[in-house]
């Protein structure tokens, strides 16, 4: 065989196996952004499957938002736990990819913090959940200081420990409300219309327990009743807040 057959061949299976590569990628792009697509539809469970074709970080991220988000919302009980724990696989496959990606670090506290509410806060303190979020949120802000998602749920492990453990949280976690309000904050000017961002903040406000702070909650809520949704999540996240403003 000559050698002009030769490398003719390999340069054929070079542009070969370039295309096939070419063509993956392309298709879990493609997966990706259907999987978005079904998401903002509402149809959570039918993005994630979707998604997790895909190997690639920004896949594994999506996927353990997505059911965080399906379980908090959507599920009760033993249900909402078990979700929970398959969100936080996909978030700690993330972090085998990546452990300096903040995304990451979020939805790995983000699947802890669901489980953690569900559980009981008191439950989750004793078992050591209160470090763990707090290390990944930490991680997150460390690596992207504009991340709201990093911001909110910081924001919210101070509230939730400040309203379990009153004055011993912050001898014992280093949790204040002063925290809470800085980090609430840093969201607000981040991504202030928002409405998850406008009604989580809200929520956190509230735990705070004080007359100014649930003043601010009902402001906040009030303008996220004005915006227009975006997509399902956005519905959810209205109606919590109708549900929230009634009872200030």
């Amino acid at each position: 065989m000559s050698k002009l057959i030769i490398f003719l061949k390999v340069i054929s299976y070079i542009i070969f196996i370039t295309a096939f590569f070419i063509k993956i990628g392309l298709s879990s792009e493609s997966d990706l952004e259907q999987a978005n697509i079904l998401f903002d539809k509402g149809e959570y469970l039918e993005s994630v499957s979707l998604a997790s074709k895909s190997q690639s970080i920004e896949s594994y991220i999506f996927c353990a938002r997505a059911l965080a988000i399906y379980g908090h919302f959507l599920l009760k009980d033993e249900e909402a736990m078990n979700v929970f724990k398959q969100a936080l696989e996909f978030a700690f496959l993330a972090l085998e990819k990546d452990n300096f990606n903040d995304n990451a670090h979020v939805e790995a506290a983000h699947s802890l913090g669901r489980y953690s509410q569900y559980i009981g806060i008191v439950s989750a303190l004793k078992e050591g959940y209160a470090e763990k979020i707090s290390f990944h949120l930490d991680e997150a802000i460390k690596i992207n200081p504009k991340n709201v998602s990093a911001h909110i749920s910081k924001g919210t492990w101070h509230a939730e420990i400040v309203d379990k453990a009153g004055f011993m949280a912050n001898i014992l976690y280093g949790a204040t409300s002063d925290q809470a309000r800085e980090h609430y904050e840093n969201a607000l000017n981040l991504d202030g219309e928002n409405i998850g961002v406008i009604f989580e903040v809200s929520y956190g406000l509230l735990l705070l327990d004080d007359n100014e702070d649930i003043v601010k909650a009902k402001n906040l809520l009030s303008r996220a009743l004005k915006i227009e949704p975006k997509n399902h999540l956005d519905t959810l996240y209205i109606e919590k807040s109708k549900e929230l403003i009634k009872i200030l």
